[in-house]
């Protein structure tokens, strides 16, 4: 008998392929279901011939589930007054019969995974990839985004209390899980590119210090300080990301007169980031976030030293494993930083520990293995 999935996300699927951040068997991890169903939270109508990597052989279909602003209005995301429009969601279950409900993200998506539960009986699992805590309680963070956050706060425990199965990719999302009613959540990383990791051999350095920086560009992840520290050093650096603080980054490099030594990216695809990035000396990130970002996991993964801020308040979980070198938030700590890493023994040394204790714990067959086995759990299989 065919095994059904149906995942809800939030996400824009278009948008994602287009960043070319696709990952094969993202959404059937070990392909275990033949017919997976992938219900989108907005009007978005990506290309299912692009898309059909994330679900390997399984047959895709794609629905829509749209919110907006008219939601907004008339429930404010109150759970009672979610009811009718998750409905919809409980009247496809009801067509589809999926074995299993897989929900990326605790917001929307997640209040109509646990209807589907309540109404239908089909298990549900919630996968949590950001901490909603700490993001409402950063200051930096943009004013849309804590919106979002505040607005999703009335929804976050009446789904995971609602969950068959919670896991958190990153150590330090646990605790807010645990806080929220889930049940025994357990740490399971994202499946990192499987396909184009490239690890880092040589550790050598042949004239200015090649340094890379992957990610969004915002206020809360802003390399203002790593690019002041560039000033008098023999380093270059590659910039990869968009984000809200691009404009004011161009120009402190216009007003520095350092347009020699940083290069910006507008974007590139997952595909090439992964069999590029051993190509560069040194990784280079800013956070005040408490997880630790997709694009470490990669440098991790490829064997690349990482420079990285220590942040207000609770320390990234994995960083306390000395896999990175973490300086002071200041232009000073990314100076002390960089001069440490001119020193290839140096590079070396953090290089192969970062990738010893990303091997262990989010090498990309692993990682995947963890997700697949949490679905046949769940299906009993």
């Amino acid at each position: 008998m065919p095994k059904t999935l149906l995942v809800i996300i939030t996400d824009r699927l278009s948008q994602i392929i287009e960043k070319g951040e696709l990952i094969d068997r993202y959404y059937n991890p070990g392909g275990v279901f033949d017919d997976v169903h992938i219900m989108m939270t907005n009007d978005d109508q990506p290309d299912l011939k692009e898309l059909q990597r994330t679900v390997g052989d399984a047959k895709l279909t794609i629905h829509n589930l749209p919110t907006g602003l008219r939601l907004l209005g008339t429930t404010l995301w109150r759970p009672f007054l979610l009811r009718r429009w998750a409905g919809k969601a409980v009247i496809l279950a009801n067509e589809i019969k999926p074995q299993m409900v897989r929900c990326y993200g605790n917001f929307l998506n997640a209040y109509a995974g646990a209807r589907i539960k309540e109404k239908l009986g089909i298990p549900l699992y919630i996968s949590l990839h950001t901490q909603p805590d700490e993001t409402r309680a950063n200051a930096a963070v943009d004013f849309k985004t804590q919106i979002f956050y505040a607005l999703s706060k009335s929804i976050e425990k009446y789904s995971l209390k609602n969950a068959d199965k919670v896991s958190c990719v990153y150590g330090s999302i646990k605790k807010y899980a645990l806080s929220k009613g889930a049940s025994t959540p357990v740490v399971a990383y994202n499946v990192i590119n499987p396909q184009n990791i490239v690890r880092k051999k040589d550790y050598s350095c042949a004239g200015p210090l090649k340094i890379l920086y992957v990610g969004r560009v915002i206020p809360a992840k802003n390399p203002e300080n790593i690019i002041m520290a560039l000033a008098d050093q023999k380093a270059e650096l590659t910039v990869i990301g968009t984000g809200t603080k691009i404009p004011a980054i161009k120009e402190l490099v216009k007003e520095l007169g350092i347009q020699s030594k940083v290069k910006f990216i507008q974007a590139m695809p997952n595909d090439e980031i992964c069999r590029t990035m051993h190509a560069y000396d040194l990784f280079a990130g800013h956070s005040q976030y408490s997880e630790i970002p997709k694009t470490v996991l990669e440098a991790s993964l490829c064997g690349l030293p990482i420079l990285f801020n220590s942040r207000k308040g609770s320390q990234v979980p994995e960083f306390e494993n000395d896999i990175v070198k973490l300086v002071d938030d200041s232009v000073a700590g990314y100076q002390a930083g960089i001069n440490f890493f001119l020193s290839e023994s140096n590079r070396k040394e953090y290089g192969l520990k970062a990738t010893d204790y990303a091997v262990k714990n989010w090498e990309p067959e692993y990682a995947e293995s963890i997700f697949s086995n949490i679905h046949k759990e769940l299906i009993n299989i």
